[in-house]
């Protein structure tokens, strides 16, 4: 270890990362490997899910770095070299996770605490909570994605439950205002009820709907998840929430405290560095109703889509409200080049597609592969990389910082120009 923590560091470094099988995850089918199967080049049993591909230094599954000397886990280089990889903001560790998750079924019902709520959570289970931070994040589209997010407006929700005589028997006698009160009352109703009134409720409405016509997108989720998890409550959670569909580099921010369930497809995720979620359906986890009811902020409105910030080359830049992270989606046309700078801050790198050459100022060209993982040292001032392949795309996850917010820190420059950073 001596020779990890006084070698300087001047080119990046290769990461190996871990997988997450959760029951949800994406199967092989017809022949096709799942998305995280394929970039990491592990061999998909038939049976066996894939569903979130970890890059960052969580305790639950860091990654690796791989040196000159051999591998030694993230968490423990940076120890070793705090100042020279986390740069001038300091800390002990990333503040940031980047996940590819591919969702085959859909995610449990919950939310995120804040950060005085996840302590008093990690201190009182930390079986179930295993850290004390936050976990804001964004979810950006990287295939057709289905969600769900936020509540919807009061009427709404009212509208679509008075549709349907079992929902409509189950939700009355509720306080009619204000809107709060009355979603409150219904919501605590949805999650308090026995569990054998709700298996009869979630079967006596996807009879009512299934012999029904025409049917809404809730209606039609409905009976998919109601498929999916039979006798869930879950299920009914649906028509209390914005029912949202991305497209490819669509993104959306989830605060703390408000209630999502990711439904089908794959994102880039990424996130404060924390594993906390507060479950109450769709799931065989440990479920903390009292938890979830009590800490939901049950804003109403929209879908919280995050907008990206174009460049002409069609790279994207998603930069949310809390200053953990935000992520670079760099997009270039083959042979273009993309130099950046660090800003003294870390930054993290998945080749999603294609191949890239890797540049730093001191250190050898490198080539990176699809699916490859790279750690960029603060100390690394900039980075440039070469778009070997027509589909070369790079994703880069770093810490929000006014510099970065206000110069994406990207220049696409002609095979052959001037290499200078930005």
């Amino acid at each position: 270890m001596k020779s990890i923590a006084t070698a300087p560091i001047t080119a990046l470094l290769p990461l190996r990362c871990g997988v997450q099988h959760y029951a949800w995850g994406e199967h092989s089918e017809a022949g096709r490997a799942p998305l995280i199967a394929s970039l990491t080049g592990v061999a998909a049993q038939p049976d066996q899910p894939f569903a979130e591909l970890w890059i960052g230094a969580h305790p639950n599954l860091p990654a690796s770095v791989v040196t000159p000397n051999g591998a030694v886990s993230l968490p423990e280089f940076i120890q070793h070299h705090p100042r020279a990889v986390l740069g001038a903001r300091g800390g002990d560790t990333l503040p940031f996770l980047l996940k590819v998750l591919t969702a085959g079924t859909a995610l449990s019902i919950q939310a995120h605490p804040n950060k005085r709520l996840a302590a008093q959570l990690h201190a009182r289970s930390p079986q179930h909570y295993p850290d004390a931070n936050h976990k804001p994040e964004i979810a950006i589209a990287l295939s057709e994605f289905d969600a769900l997010c936020q509540f919807r407006p009061t009427a709404a929700i009212r509208r679509d439950l008075d549709r349907w005589a079992p929902l409509h028997t189950f939700f009355a006698g509720l306080p009619a205002a204000p809107a709060k009160t009355w979603l409150k009352a219904a919501y605590a109703r949805l999650f308090q009820a026995p569990a054998e009134a709700m298996r009869q409720l979630v079967e006596a409405q996807a009879a009512a709907v299934g012999q029904a016509g025409p049917r809404t997108p809730h209606d039609e989720w409905f009976l998919e998840l109601a498929r999916q998890y039979p006798g869930d409550r879950g299920a009914i959670s649906l028509y209390f929430l914005n029912l949202v569909h991305l497209q490819p580099g669509e993104a959306l921010f989830l605060a703390a405290d408000e209630p999502h369930a990711y439904l089908r497809g794959a994102i880039i995720e990424c996130m404060a560095s924390s594993d906390n979620v507060v479950r109450a359906g769709l799931t065989p986890k440990f479920i903390d109703v009292e938890t979830l009811l009590t800490m939901l902020t049950y804003r109403q409105g929209g879908a919280p889509r995050l907008r990206p910030r174009h460049r002409a080359d069609g790279s994207l830049t998603f930069i949310p409200p809390v200053p953990e992270f935000a992520v670079d989606w760099w997009r270039p046309r083959q042979s273009e080049r993309v130099t950046a700078r660090s800003h003294d801050t870390v930054s993290l790198l998945l080749i999603l597609s294609g191949r890239a050459e890797l540049r730093t100022p001191q250190g050898a060209p490198v080539l990176a592969e699809r699916g490859s993982t790279w750690l960029w040292p603060a100390a690394i001032p900039s980075l440039t990389f070469t778009a070997l392949d027509a589909d070369t795309q790079v994703v880069r996850a770093r810490p929000n910082t006014p510099g970065q917010t206000n110069n994406v820190g990207a220049t696409l420059l002609k095979k052959g120009a001037d290499q200078s950073p930005s």
